[in-house]
């Protein structure tokens, strides 16, 4: 069952310069209990999305459909069904710990008691009791972070966005809030869409990654299908050395799925391959064509990080499509 719909939406903003479109024409959906990574560059337009899913920002065109709500028509319907990670931590300078994490939950309805009930789950559950009576200033970034986590995934909102939640954190720090982060989705069948800079964290945490570049959706899928669909490397040497580099490279370019050749050294190349499926004996033979004797040749999956990197840096693609 579908969360989130986001529908042909549209953003911009008025510079000094002119309009800057932050989204274009985006669309995708998310599932009901699933982590749902939103990748890309800076400047690419995740937190705008994020921030017109969660009624912050109004879209110039289309429409976004949280459980079935639409967030122009009926806003405090939809803000009922989530609750919001900033990017930066945003912890009252004068609240404690405990009192930041009782307000918020007051904030969002409850009962003194209930607040105070929901507050005592967030620190046992998150780790925080023996925090409970600090201030924000005698804590960490990463402890601020998680007294965030804390509110949003005990809130027990259906939908939670998550921006940047372990931005400036330490290693073991951030391992930590993803295994809390897996738990909750676990427990409670909760909803989450994280926007990160860390490919690690959306690779670990995410069932479906989108990938947006100048507002524009570029390719979307598991990151498993992903890295599948943006294939491998073929790294081949050969006995004599390559005196025609171009001749080669327009010869492989020509074979389906070859989506770059790059020479290594005199006697070394590298063939980017656009699937885990590509021919890699149509490469071979057509290297030998060229008269050229291999002597070694080998394969090596790219990582999600390489995987990105390509999308990103040739505009990427949606639905197997350019």
């Amino acid at each position: 069952m579908t969360m989130v719909d986001v529908i042909s939406v549209t953003k911009t903003f008025s510079t000094p310069k002119g309009k800057v479109v932050a989204v274009d024409n985006l669309s995708f959906k998310v599932k009901r209990g699933q982590v749902f990574g939103i990748l890309g560059p800076n400047g690419a337009g995740k937190t705008t999305t994020l921030r017109m899913m969660a009624t912050i920002y109004r879209p110039d065109s289309g429409r976004i459909l949280i459980d079935g709500i639409d967030v122009v028509e009926n806003p405090n319907e939809a803000r009922k069904r989530m609750a919001y990670m900033t990017q930066e931590p945003d912890l009252s300078p004068t609240l404690s710990v405990r009192d930041y994490i009782t307000y918020y939950f007051r904030f969002r309805g409850l009962s003194k008691r209930e607040a105070r009930e929901r507050c005592s789950y967030a620190l046992k559950t998150f780790n925080l009791e023996e925090h409970a009576n600090k201030k924000p200033f005698q804590l960490s970034t990463g402890l601020k972070r998680r007294v965030q986590l804390a509110c949003v995934l005990s809130s027990d909102a259906p939908l939670v966005f998550l921006d940047e939640p372990t931005a400036g954190v330490d290693p073991k720090s951030k391992r930590d809030a993803w295994e809390l982060i897996g738990e909750m989705v676990r427990e409670k069948d909760m909803t989450i869409i994280l926007s990160s800079h860390d490919l690690y964290e959306v690779e670990y945490l995410a069932d479906e990654v989108l990938i947006i570049n100048y507002g524009k959706a570029v390719a979307q899928g598991r990151p498993s299908e992903l890295k599948r669909r943006f294939g491998k490397t073929l790294r081949i040497v050969t006995k004599n050395p390559i005196l025609d580099f171009e001749k080669l490279r327009d010869t492989l370019t020509s074979i389906e799925m070859v989506e770059n050749v790059r020479a290594i050294t005199k006697n070394s190349f590298e063939v980017k391959l656009n699937s885990l499926d590509a021919p890699i004996n149509d490469v071979l033979q057509a290297t030998m064509s060229l008269g050229l004797e291999i002597v070694d040749a080998f394969t090596a999956t790219l990582t999600f990080e390489d995987v990105y990197l390509s999308i990103v840096d040739v505009g990427g693609e949606i639905n197997g499509k350019r």
